[in-house]
């Protein structure tokens, strides 16, 4: 078929009905971290719905859909969570309904609630591109494998990593994070510090006789936020941070004792051109600075979580064939970007699986209590997976 013919027998494919309809109904499944299995069992019924060759739920709950291909060319591996985050003071979160959405100074609808861009609605736009190509009779090169995973939203090593770990591999990769259908090469990666400040206990009533360690923490805390304002900012991934996300002193219950001990979470997001060991080695610098007595016994520091730094560059294989699928869509080039927050093709890229982001959504609202996604931009998005789909695993051509 040329280039355009596929398109059309792509678009032709695409049952918009049914793909929102889903949507709306998976919105409507409450999944929160570690509470996936029924969300897991209708992804499921939507990959045999969609004609897809092997169906699975591995044991930690992840949901593997295979589409087999001829063997002419590269497999992909498509990947999306099925988790969310609690609702907070959201109302209707489980609403899933069609609402207008000017409210958000968009046109057209969208659906509304919790997980609706971040990111169940993705992950059925990626079950239903995958399936639009086996009723366009368009069979991929490669094998196509949509992996919806778990326990994303806590960094739980259960999700896409356990299945990589498992022995489960592709040639190239496809995150289905909200990317407002534009082409994402990575993002900035996360390091959480436990930092520890150890003084003395003493009565309230005489401080002096103690060491208090709230007030050690301070001169840290200070140098912290001049520390932030002269990171690195990268071009592509943007501003490199650190910030407090949690503190807390013991004793703490309410009797009169001076607290020795202050634990407190440091986030620290860094940019290429910087290292994880870089990183820990400027936080305890400060320290250092900062700590009165100049003994490192009075402090301690140690890397409790470690999310990598993601990035694909725009000429790989599966960069450029999402470009020509965006493009294809659009009429336009795609504009090139990066993600603010971290998603889990991370761990696809670290395990040898070049990977890039391309979805429907817009990231701003995840998380939020006003999320939606537009339903022209699932569809959109749709078209678009499908395409990049076709093409990484033909050589990079529609």
């Amino acid at each position: 078929m040329k280039k355009n013919t596929v398109g059309a027998a792509i678009d032709a494919a695409i049952e918009k009905d049914a793909l929102i309809e889903a949507c709306q109904k998976v919105v409507q499944i409450e999944s929160l971290t570690g509470e996936e299995q029924e969300v897991a069992l209708f992804v499921a019924e939507q990959m045999r719905a969609q004609q897809f060759d092997k169906v699975e739920i591995d044991r930690n709950g992840n949901v593997i859909g295979t589409v087999f291909g001829d063997g002419s060319g590269p497999s992909v591996m498509v990947n999306g969570h099925i988790d969310h985050v609690p609702v907070g003071a959201m109302q209707n979160a489980f609403s899933g309904e069609l609402v207008d959405a000017s409210r958000w100074g968009e046109e057209g609808t969208a659906i509304f609630g919790r997980g609706s861009c971040d990111m169940k609605c993705n992950v059925i736009a990626a079950v239903h591109a995958v399936g639009a190509l086996k009723r366009a009779g368009l069979k991929p090169g490669g094998n196509v494998i949509v992996v919806a995973d778990i326990e994303e939203e806590t960094d739980s090593p259960n999700g896409v990593k356990s299945v990589i770990q498992g022995g489960l591999r592709a040639d190239f990769g496809i995150s289905v994070e909200s990317t407002k259908g534009q082409v994402y090469l990575g993002h900035r990666g996360k390091l959480e510090f436990e930092v520890k400040f150890i003084g003395r206990t003493s009565h309230a009533s005489e401080p002096s006789n103690g060491i208090n360690s709230i007030y050690l923490s301070t001169g840290f805390i200070d140098q912290l936020q001049g520390y932030a304002e002269g990171l690195a900012h990268d071009d592509l991934l943007g501003p490199a941070t650190v910030t407090i996300t949690g503190m807390h002193s013991w004793p703490d219950n309410g009797t009169a004792v001076v607290p020795d001990l202050v634990t407190m979470r440091v986030d620290r997001r860094y940019v290429r051109g910087e290292s994880p060991a870089g990183c820990q080695s400027e936080i305890e610098g400060i320290l250092r600075s900062t700590n009165p007595n100049g003994e490192r016994a009075e402090w301690t520091v140690e890397l409790i979580n470690h999310y990598p730094l993601m990035y694909t560059p725009e000429d790989s294989p599966v960069a450029r064939a999402a470009i020509i699928a965006a493009e294809d869509v659009d009429g336009s080039k795609p504009a090139i970007s990066a993600w603010r927050f971290g998603v889990n093709g991370t761990f696809m890229n670290e395990g040898g699986i070049p990977t890039i982001g391309l979805g429907p959504g817009d990231e701003k609202w995840a998380h939020t209590p006003e999320e939606h996604i537009g339903t022209r931009d699932i569809t959109e998005a749709t078209r678009k997976i499908a395409r990049a789909v076709l093409a990484v695993t033909k050589g990079g051509e529609l």
